[in-house]
């Protein structure tokens, strides 16, 4: 569809007509049964008789056939442009064992035929399917190949491998000083080629990037994907593929053309005085843009807990290893203090409790010099105590969780962190009866972006097999309406939008997903099987299914 062809669809009414229509504006406010969209806006919701009597003679009427309709779906973190280009790369996820990497890898390079001296990118590994949860190091990747870069990278995207090649190439010797970040160096004093946060990031840089060509192509088709998922909006951070410049540029273009599918509030990294500045000198602030806007800006204060980079307050069990502090408290605080009083959102990167514990310290100190409400995020908030939660709260400070993290982390956590900090990992519901906003995320690549499996998960706290039987510290456990509200209203709030979009109310933007089931009739554990049907973003079908 073409741009002209958008801007007359958007002077016409169109009519939706036996849907459940769940406007999500309160628990219990009755569905309606049909709603009247004008241009990219809702005009009204109400009875079938209500609605057809307020239509114009000429107006679309597309018929739902019972289908569910929700606002749409908002993901408040994810990696659109990295979900599409990891689809590029040799995912290994399913590998249970170092031996299989390596076949894996072997057979990816034959495949595809992949030159020598050209990079060879592997993704995914967790050691956690190991039978012994050792990570891979430089001489696996050397396994794969001698002839070619190779990098390996967990799942997480915290902690990796290189064979020497790559560590050449990104001129890491055991010497390197990596701020925010290490390349292991063994008792023999050579590098063991497992990299670490920043580290990994130095190797990573020296792959070739993707054209701006290349970059359009790839948003386009994800953004197209996002729209299958029922996703109308996403908050993302791409900054590290593209420049901004760029970003704006792509999107622009797409936007004109009716490819880009879905909203983008864009997280840029910046993380360092330099590019801060660099970015601030552009002009642009958060909320500037069309479909495509500049959101917030992106800070990694630790890593992952299962790569044991999260930095926690105290040490890991049997460990004097508290994990990786990306910033000194004095860094972070200047940095935040800077974004702040340039009335930038800033989303915080902070998984374990010793990283929250330094972001709420500079929010608090940012916001005694400069009292703005900016809507600061912690972005997953995996670990906190009442004490930590109880400064959130009044520091106006809002949380960014990613529900499926739960399935995949939750083994993972007593023998890390012991029994009595199990208790204190992704307390969701205590976080919503403290009044802490919440917005729904999947971090994708690292968990699937499909927000009906977020949904599943939150409400359930279970594995795909069902596990445990009443939810992994099912205290915690979400309604679905609760949860349903993560990735509709609460992504909204997140980003300021709350009086445009998350509920479905006359005046908002035409945003929404039509689902093949009543998700508040359906069994919990399937709701991520009910399909989508309909996907409208600004009045427009972006996704239908055949």
């Amino acid at each position: 569809m073409s741009a002209d062809d958008i801007r007359e669809k958007s002077r016409k009414q169109i009519l939706f007509y036996n849907g459940i229509f769940y406007p999500l504006t309160a628990p219990c406010e009755p569905s309606k049964e049909a709603m009247l969209v004008e241009g990219n806006r809702i005009a009204a919701l109400g009875s079938k008789e209500e609605i057809f009597s307020l239509a114009q003679k000429e107006a679309e009427k597309i018929d739902l056939r019972g289908g569910c309709v929700l606002p749409g779906f908002n993901d408040s973190h994810c990696h659109l442009l990295h979900t599409a280009i990891t689809e590029e790369k040799l995912d290994v996820s399913s590998a249970s064992s170092p031996e299989e990497m390596v076949r894996m890898g072997r057979e990816y390079i034959e495949r595809e035929q992949i030159p020598e001296g050209k990079w060879v990118h592997i993704i995914g590994f967790d050691q956690n399917r190991f039978s012994e949860p050792v990570l891979p190091d430089g001489a696996l990747a050397d396994a794969i190949s001698q002839r070619h870069p190779v990098l390996l990278e967990r799942i997480c995207g915290h902690v990796g491998a290189a064979n020497p090649l790559a560590l050449e190439l990104a001129g890491i010797t055991p010497e390197s000083c990596i701020p925010g970040g290490c390349a292991d160096v063994g008792a023999d004093g050579k590098l063991t080629g497992i990299l670490r946060e920043n580290a990994l990031g130095a190797v990573s840089a020296c792959i070739p990037r993707h054209t701006a060509e290349e970059i359009r192509i790839l948003l386009k088709n994800a953004s197209r994907k996002a729209a299958s998922l029922g996703i109308t909006s996403l908050q993302s951070d791409d900054l590290g593929f593209v420049s901004l410049k760029t970003l704006f540029a792509v999107c622009d273009e797409l936007e004109r053309n009716g490819k880009l599918s879905v909203r983008i509030w864009e997280e840029a990294q910046a993380p360092h005085r330099k590019e801060l500045e660099e970015l601030l000198s552009l002009g642009y602030r958060t909320g500037d843009g069309g479909l495509f806007k500049l959101g917030n800006i992106k800070l990694f204060t630790d890593g992952s807990l299962g790569a044991r980079t999260a930095f926690m307050r105290e040490p890991y069990e049997g460990t004097n290893d508290r994990g990786i502090a990306v910033y000194r408290q004095d860094e972070l605080d200047s940095l935040v203090s800077a974004a702040h009083q340039n009335g930038m959102q800033i989303a915080f990167h902070a998984i374990g409790d010793g990283a929250l514990e330094q972001c709420v310290s500079a929010v608090e100190k940012a916001q005694e010099q400069f009292p703005r409400k900016l809507r600061h995020r912690i972005v997953h908030c995996q670990f906190a105590g009442d004490d930590l939660l109880s400064r959130m709260k009044k520091a106006g400070l809002c949380a960014d969780i990613q529900p499926p993290f739960v399935p995949s982390d939750a083994p993972l956590v007593q023998p890390l962190l012991g029994e009595t900090r199990e208790k204190t990992g992704y307390r969701w519901k205590t976080m919503l009866h403290m009044g802490i906003p919440l917005g729904g995320g999947s971090d994708s690549p690292v968990e699937t972006m499909a927000p009906l499996w977020g949904i599943r998960c939150a409400v359930t706290r279970k594995t795909a097999e069902g596990f445990p039987p009443k939810g992994w510290h099912p205290e915690e456990n979400l309604s679905v309406y609760e949860a349903v509200s993560l990735y509709t209203k609460g992504g909204a709030y997140l980003s300021f939008e709350e009086a445009e979009k998350g509920t479905l109310e006359p005046g908002k933007l035409a945003d929404f997903v039509v689902l093949g089931k009543d998700i508040f009739h359906s069994d919990p554990e399937r709701i991520h099987e009910i399909p989508i049907q309909m996907t409208v973003m600004d009045g427009i079908i972006r996704f239908q299914a055949e």
